[in-house]
């Protein structure tokens, strides 16, 4: 966890010293650096320093990045919708009294009502993921076209709302074609 931090300062100093030694003026009767040899211009020197500092910074991101992934799992979410339902979506987060949501085999479920709204009080998952959709009934579950021709996933968004039991953060998304989402975008949302 630390080494990133380490590379980082190692980084700071070695570009420093580089830096003092590529730029300071050289006295009579000395030979040329180990670093740079006497016919390098000064054009030369700057653009290794960049080159120093632009190849770490992209280390140091690169180690970041990986750490980052190998500690929080991406999130996957699968939505089942009631196999027919067109309209809006919307499950709502951090409900005090209303049940958690379920995982089943590394994926969080969100099984929406009829109503189209689900009240949870688990927190909302942020990050990239990639998430599923599902039309559910009592002969079982199909999967949902979220991309491409026939698609049925419109206008998914996070927010925030404020109202008499305080704030709610929520996310919503339309079921349905695109004709019916147009239809309905410009209407009023659950």
């Amino acid at each position: 966890m630390i080494l990133p931090y380490l590379a980082t300062a190692f980084l700071v100093l070695a570009t420093v010293y580089s830096a003092m030694v590529s730029f300071r003026r050289k006295t009579e009767g000395r030979g040329a650096g180990w670093i740079f040899p006497d016919r390098s211009g000064r054009s030369v020197r700057i653009s290794v320093v960049i080159l120093t500092v632009l190849m770490g910074t992209v280390a140091w991101f690169g180690v970041n990045s990986r750490t980052a992934s190998r500690n929080a799992p991406p999130r996957s979410v699968h939505f089942f919708i009631p196999e027919g339902y067109s309209g809006w979506v919307r499950v709502e987060f951090e409900i005090p009294g209303a049940p958690t949501l379920p995982s089943e085999g590394g994926h969080t479920v969100l099984k929406i009502p009829a109503s189209g709204t689900l009240r949870t009080s688990s927190p909302e998952e942020y990050g990239w993921a990639r998430d599923d959709y599902y039309f559910y009934s009592d002969a079982g579950s199909r999967a949902l076209p979220d991309s491409g021709a026939g698609r049925l996933i419109w206008g998914k968004i996070n927010g925030e709302a404020s109202g008499a039991s305080g704030k709610r953060k929520y996310e919503e998304f339309f079921v349905g074609t695109e004709e019916q989402y147009r239809d309905q975008a410009s209407g009023a949302r659950p």
